[in-house]
């Protein structure tokens, strides 16, 4: 498992930044969360991120899709950030959320919208 736990650490790293991992894996391994986040960062990062075929471009928009279309709101905005770290733009996410609109429902797509819209108003200085 420690050879998932750090393919899924530098993984997790490249996609959502390393300063977000440091914070999400930082204190001491007996705190209370820390056994989740290391779950988090074998399973969905090692094993799942992990995984060829799709590009990190491509799962990366599966995963904001997902998230909008389940309402949410905190972890899309994390994800949200680290478009830039994939290759997913502006237009991209627009694209997905217009498929999360059709088939997930127009509340959550203009839930996500609005999220978007917030993330990139503060990542440009107006927010």
């Amino acid at each position: 498992m420690d050879d998932m736990f750090e393919k899924g650490r530098r993984k997790r790293s490249q996609v959502m930044g390393a300063e977000f991992v440091e914070r999400a894996l930082g204190g001491p391994p007996d705190a209370f969360g820390a056994d989740f986040q290391r779950f988090l960062t074998e399973y969905a990062w090692g094993a799942v991120w992990g995984r060829g075929n799709l590009t990190d471009r491509e799962r990366h928009m599966i995963t904001l899709g997902i998230l909008a279309a389940l309402g949410r709101e905190k972890e899309l905005e994390g994800h949200i950030r680290a478009t830039a770290n994939t290759g997913v733009s502006e237009r991209d996410l627009s694209d997905v959320l217009h498929q999360v609109a059709v088939y997930a429902g127009v509340p959550a797509g203009l839930s996500a919208l609005n999220t978007a819209r917030r993330v990139f108003a503060q990542r440009d200085g107006e927010g």
